[in-house]
């Protein structure tokens, strides 16, 4: 599947466009600046010139999502029928041996492990890869393993991460050929290695496919509404990836050959351990594809605190990767527009909330010389509501013959409020990531529950907080909140986001989107014991 630089060229174009729109607004407010005094007049320019630089620069990644939104609507036909050709691959000459990795650190869930074993296919083998530190987590999984006959790997010092782990049990193996990374939550069809062995036998030198997810269907209405967005963006952007840009690994659902694991030396020991291999495994001179036509499932963050805690170790691995990785991304084996692809999806994490309030704090400064401000972010906040939405184009190319549709409001709108009320979150952690502390691989908690009046204002009083500081900035610079306002009213509905997740939704046995159905209730005691490996 050969990538082609067409969307990136169109990226550009459209962005230098818009960023030459930009300067020339500027240089006509500079021109039309009277009256405020040399030194006022220079503090104006210069943070004017701040606001316009950030712009272009957040601008360039809006751009990019709107035009990968266009090029889908385009070419998705076209790009079907390319996948189409992997069908007609050759079957290898004899079953290769696969390894199901199922991956744990007191999250283990049964009924999902046991869902992936059923596998229509003999030759495979089913490792627990168990970094539990609960006694409880480790008698469960202990007792499955017993009556599954699945082999339970753990390790004396758990170093690495999930990375580590897997390295602890793959390093100087040879009794495989392929090996599928399984997370707690992750359920794989049956008919996954049966599929996935196409895509290697298609293309000669690929060294690991990663598979499309859809979310199940949520136990709650936080989870049910936000799980929308892990269904689109599976079903075009990352389709478009795979030709126009850079393929990523997101740590599940992906299988790797033996032949890259020891080309590239294993999994780098950092949190964002997935986004770091595909780029060993570019270097290594090897392909990745993404499959969108093998669907599994996964589960959305369950509330928003959970959501919080994985959005944090994001951003702290996606800091890290950019301090170690991004002098290796210029030098990789890449090319132009597949390396503006990554850093462009990856970087955007920890800077976009980092910008953003610079944005913020320049406007308000503005304000405070004297500036009308209120005509300028008006302004401004006509052309970016335009980019905000630019994200949620997908979701209408999934969910526009499907009852879902009318979510697509509400989940519109909790969408924006969620990530704008996590801005403080992040913020702090790229301060402190900065300034040397150490990224921490979190694991994301899967239990439901229900928060009370305290609680909520527990895991909501930095954004509170945040909202406060910045609308009073904002009033008393320049007389409203109306340069902050989606910040503020992210921040302030924080509480009420949380207390979404206090609404259970009934269970539902299929996944969330139109998508085959898989099961979510299997119990390990009924699992096919006909799958040996060999």
């Amino acid at each position: 599947m050969k990538k082609k630089p067409t969307v990136y060229i169109a990226v550009i174009v459209v962005w230098l466009c818009c960023a030459a729109l930009l300067g020339w607004s500027l240089s006509r407010i500079i021109i039309g600046l009277d009256g405020y005094g040399s030194v006022r007049t220079a503090f104006i320019i210069a943070l004017l010139s701040v606001n316009t630089l950030i712009l272009a620069t957040l601008w360039l990644g809006s751009i990019k999502d709107f035009m990968f939104s266009a090029a889908y609507a385009v070419t998705h036909k076209k790009l079907q029928r390319e996948y189409e050709k992997v069908k007609s691959a050759p079957s290898p000459e004899k079953p290769p041996r696969f390894l199901l990795l199922y991956c744990t650190c007191n999250d283990f869930n049964a009924d999902a492990l046991s869902a992936c074993r059923k596998q229509r296919y003999s030759n495979f083998k089913t490792v627990i890869l168990d970094d539990s530190s609960d006694e409880e987590y480790k008698k469960r999984i202990d007792e499955y393993a017993a009556h599954g006959g699945v082999e339970v790997v753990r390790r004396a010092e758990r170093k690495g991460y999930k990375a580590g782990n897997l390295n602890n049990y793959l390093k100087g193996r040879t009794d495989y050929d392929y090996f599928v990374v399984l997370d707690s939550d992750e359920i794989i069809p049956p008919d996954y290695i049966e599929n996935i062995i196409r895509y290697f036998m298609y293309d000669k030198n690929c060294g690991a496919v990663q598979a499309r997810h859809v979310a199940q269907s949520g136990k709650n209405v936080f989870q049910r509404l936000m799980g929308l967005s892990v269904g689109s963006n599976g079903a075009t952007v990352q389709i478009i990836k795979n030709f126009y840009g850079a393929n990523a690994l997101i740590g599940h659902g992906m299988t790797v050959s033996r032949a890259c694991y020891e080309k590239t030396g294993g999994f780098p020991h950092v949190v964002a351990e997935d986004i770091s291999f595909a780029v060993e495994i570019k270097n290594a001179g090897m392909n990745i594809i993404y499959a969108p036509d093998i669907v599994c499932s996964e589960e959305f963050p369950v509330n928003y605190v959970s959501l919080k805690k994985r959005q944090c170790k994001w951003t702290q691995g996606n800091l890290e990767y950019m301090k170690k990785y991004g002098k290796d991304i210029n030098r990789c084996k890449m090319s132009w527009f597949e390396k503006l692809d990554i850093k462009l999806s990856h970087y955007s994490l920890p800077i976009v909330p980092v910008l953003s309030l610079v944005l913020a704090l320049c406007t308000c400064a503005l304000g405070f010389i004297g500036y009308p401000v209120i005509g300028y972010s008006l302004a401004v906040y006509a052309i970016m509501i335009v980019f905000l939405c630019s994200p949620m184009i997908p979701d209408l190319f999934v969910y526009h013959k499907d009852r879902n549709i009318l979510m697509l409001l509400p989940y519109f709108l909790l969408n924006i409020a969620t990530y704008a009320s996590l801005a403080p979150m992040m913020i702090r952690t790229v301060i402190c990531g900065v300034f040397g502390k150490k990224a921490v691989f979190t694991v994301t908690p899967k239990q439901s529950e229900k928060f009370n009046l305290k609680e909520i204002l527990k895991y909501s009083w930095d954004s509170l907080l945040f909202a406060v500081v910045i609308g009073a900035l904002s009033y008393f610079a320049c007389g409203s909140i109306l340069p902050v306002i989606f910040i503020v009213a992210g921040c302030l509905a924080a509480p009420a986001i949380i207390a979404l997740s206090n609404i259970t939704l009934k269970e539902s046995r299929g996944v969330f989107i139109s998508a085959r159905p898989l099961p979510l209730k299997q119990g390990h005691r009924r699992l096919n014991r006909g799958c040996n490996f060999v």
